[in-house]
């Protein structure tokens, strides 16, 4: 029975889990990556849109609420429904233009922190 000393299982595992891993890494982050992370925005804001509702609200624009038919209740309920739908609108912006802020900084992460392991190893000389 053949076995492996200890050094071929090192080189092994440092050529091939180690150096293929990083060099394989920017391929996984801008293709596969990217897609989950675009997957991961699309889940948030359908996530936000079932939290806020905006649907329900909009449909129910002209119900009475708790069943005042009269047109004092109608006239409360619809200003109420309508400021509703105008903050839940709003609050569902917020969270679109958060999740799409975070979907944007997935790209620009690498290229930030390899500058800024570079800016601290001193590789722009006088730049700044």
């Amino acid at each position: 029975m053949y076995r492996e000393n200890i050094a071929v299982k090192s080189i092994n595992f440092i050529f091939k889990d180690i150096i293929f891993d990083v060099l394989s890494w920017p391929i996984w982050w801008y293709s596969i990556g990217l897609a989950k992370a675009f997957g991961g925005m699309k889940d948030t804001i359908a996530q936000g849109n079932q939290e806020v509702a905006l649907g329900i609200w909009v449909k129910n624009l002209f119900v009475p609420m708790f069943g005042q038919t009269d047109w004092q209740g109608r006239l409360i309920s619809f200003f109420m429904r309508l400021v509703q739908i105008i903050i839940r609108f709003i609050a569902f912006l917020f969270w679109i233009a958060f999740a799409v802020i975070v979907f944007l900084f997935w790209p620009l992460l690498p290229i930030f922190i390899v500058f800024h392991i570079l800016l601290n190893f001193g590789f722009f000389g006088k730049l700044w």
